[in-house]
């Protein structure tokens, strides 16, 4: 199967949780598929540095609209900002003429923010050919994440952020009914995009790379450190920061007076206004892995949250326990034998995170139960094997009809 693979920002380096979504499971497909790509990027980026197993690439590189354009469009003209922020008629273009060569079986749209080049699949593709089949991969409900930060936020990012909800409802219900394949990243988004109209929804796993046994305390670094990975070009990433800062991290220094809270991410720089006395802020880091293996515990302190949280998984594989704020923990098991401890309150968080660093039983057990899950349960050979077995799943390429 020759299969177009879309996404809207580069799958490697995977520096953050839909980059390491995308690279792994197109990684997966490449095993047994002809897998071409064309992605979106910033225009100052570098060319892509993808793997040899992936086929022809095309790095198309826009700037990001104005925020008049996101206001006029987002607010009066009635479509999402996600889709707007996203939004390129140059990568539009591309697709398009890559599809009207009739060459693929599948396309394979990754989240939400690409549902017009879902619909190109069927006016770029002339009538007479056969259509490819198009996959969606939900990498989580945007609708509902929307819905969430209104009802966390203050007017008037509330009023914005309801009115995007609704927005993104019907556009996420028109993918769910018409995507030949829809794939979750949980099993609760299953039954959410089931609810929309997916009559084809399959639940796969964000895929983690696990190595073959638990790493261990070893190359932890010599002080407590404490790790908050996250893309901050994320508002509810934003929020989780305001929140660890001010009403947490206090708590945990006044216990350990040693510990370092270390912040890394995409613009994760701009936290260095608000961040606490000792705190280091890494940006954009060139090995994610290293920095889970020096830290001791990693953080989620996110309150709203959708899909499930790479920022766990990725902790786990390092044999690092996680303290994870139970409000925004969606997505994954959850319990013992997870290695996520759930508090909610702050003072009951940052008792958490002091108490793994003080108690190494706690610790190894905990790190230890978090490993075995995610090997279990999100190791990459695993959950390649998943999408491996979607696709095969699907027909033969269609007879082209009208565009739904």
């Amino acid at each position: 199967m020759r299969i177009l693979a879309i996404t809207s920002t580069p799958p490697w380096p995977a520096t953050h949780g839909a980059a390491i979504r995308n690279s792994l499971l197109l990684e997966a497909l490449a095993t047994e598929h002809r897998v071409d790509l064309v992605t979106l990027d910033r225009p100052d980026a570098p060319m892509l540095p993808a793997p040899s197993s992936i086929g022809d690439v095309v790095q198309v590189r826009a700037a990001p609209p104005t925020k008049w354009r996101r206001l006029r469009g987002g607010w009066r003209g009635g479509v999402p900002d996600l889709l707007i922020r996203h939004g390129s008629r140059v990568l539009r273009g591309r697709v398009q003429l890559l599809l009207s060569s009739g060459a693929y079986d599948a396309v394979h749209v990754a989240q939400a923010q690409l549902a017009p080049l879902i619909r190109d699949v069927w006016t770029a593709t002339p009538g007479t050919s056969r259509r490819p089949r198009v996959v969606y991969d939900a990498h989580n409900i945007e609708w509902k994440l929307q819905a969430a930060l209104a009802g966390a936020s203050a007017r008037p990012r509330a009023l914005w952020a309801r009115r995007q909800a609704g927005l993104l409802r019907r556009v996420e219900a028109w993918i769910a009914r018409t995507a030949d394949l829809v794939v979750a990243s949980s099993s609760d988004d299953r039954a959410g995009l089931a609810a929309l109209g997916a009559d084809s929804a399959v639940h796969i796993p964000h895929p983690v790379r696990v190595g073959t046994s638990n790493p261990g305390t070893d190359d932890r670094a010599a002080d407590p450190r404490v790790l908050f990975a996250a893309n901050f070009a994320y508002r509810p990433n934003i929020m989780a920061a305001e929140w660890l800062f001010g009403r947490v991290w206090p708590a945990v220094t006044r216990e350990l007076a040693a510990a370092e809270l270390r912040v890394v991410g995409p613009q994760s720089e701009r936290l260095r206004p608000i961040a606490p006395v000792g705190t280091t802020l890494g940006g954009t880091v060139d090995d994610i892995d290293l920095e889970y293996q020096l830290a001791w515990i990693a953080v989620s302190p996110t309150s709203v949250a959708a899909g499930a949280p790479y920022k766990v998984l990725s902790a786990l594989a390092a044999g690092r326990p996680v303290v994870a704020r139970a409000q925004g923990y969606v997505g994954l098991r959850s319990g013992d034998g997870t290695g996520v401890v759930l508090p909610d309150q702050p003072d009951e968080f940052a008792a958490a995170v002091t108490g793994l660093a003080m108690n190494p039983q706690s610790y190894r057990r905990t790190a230890e139960a978090g490993f075995a899950f995610v090997k279990a349960e999100h190791d990459a050979a695993i959950v390649g094997r998943q999408v491996l077995d979607a696709y095969a799943g699907l027909e033969t390429p269609v007879v082209a009809d009208s565009a739904p």
